[in-house]
């Protein structure tokens, strides 16, 4: 099947009907083709933010794409969520098993075919607000993989289906905001480097935090 026919019933019904009720304003498309996998790299606020972001990968790129996601929440959850995490092969991420590290060897596999992988360097949900510290992984699959990493700001999804919250409001107030590729080829023999791991992290989170219009603050804890 040719890859950009996979997602056809998003492409038909699900991605049409995100945009109807819950995405009010996608910018930045111009920023991604079809030419090359991606490694999407997105701040996380809610479940909702992988759907957020879905219909501009979709349709800019024709490709595969996969997600990062909790076990415990998407492949031992609810039905919904299961359903979705089986649809998209999201990747799981045992956050108690400290294996970590495996999951991002998948999600090098899927780019090494071409797919491309949504990935939340904070690891966790924030508030919304503000962006928590950047974990390194996004920075090894960058390095190891040497496909271009993509910012992306998502802005509403906090308020329609927060932390703790397994159900979501409907309000049409989701903000999407591609940017532009970042490029690490030059890196990819100091992927051993915890220092040049960091300086990578923090410079996709900064230009998340510029699409968000935000201050990224690297002494962040959390």
């Amino acid at each position: 099947m040719p890859i950009g026919y996979y997602l056809l019933p998003e492409r038909l019904f699900i991605i049409p009907l995100l945009r109807t009720f819950i995405i009010r304003k996608e910018e930045g498309r111009e920023n991604i083709g079809k030419d090359t996998p991606y490694i999407f790299a997105v701040n996380h606020n809610s479940h909702l933010d992988e759907f957020a972001v879905m219909p501009s990968i979709v349709m800019e790129t024709h490709r595969k794409t996969h997600f990062f996601a909790d076990r415990k929440h998407w492949f031992e959850g609810k039905l919904p969520f299961r359903f979705l995490a089986w649809r998209f092969q999201a990747i799981p991420v045992d956050r108690t098993g400290g294996k970590g590290e495996e999951a991002l060897r998948t999600g090098e596999k899927y780019l090494e075919m071409g797919h491309n992988i949504i990935i939340y360097p904070e690891g966790t949900r924030g508030n919304g607000f503000e962006l928590q510290k950047g974990k390194v992984g996004v920075a090894k699959l960058a390095l190891w993989s040497g496909v271009p990493v993509v910012p992306v700001g998502v802005w509403g999804t906090h308020l329609l289906m927060p932390k703790g919250k397994h159900s979501p409001r409907i309000k049409k107030i989701v903000k999407v905001k591609i940017g532009k590729p970042l490029h690490f080829e030059h890196l990819r023999d100091r992927v051993g480097d915890r220092e040049v791991l960091r300086e990578v992290t923090d410079r996709i989170m900064r230009e998340i935090a510029a699409l968000l219009g935000i201050e990224y603050v690297l002494d962040r804890k959390k």
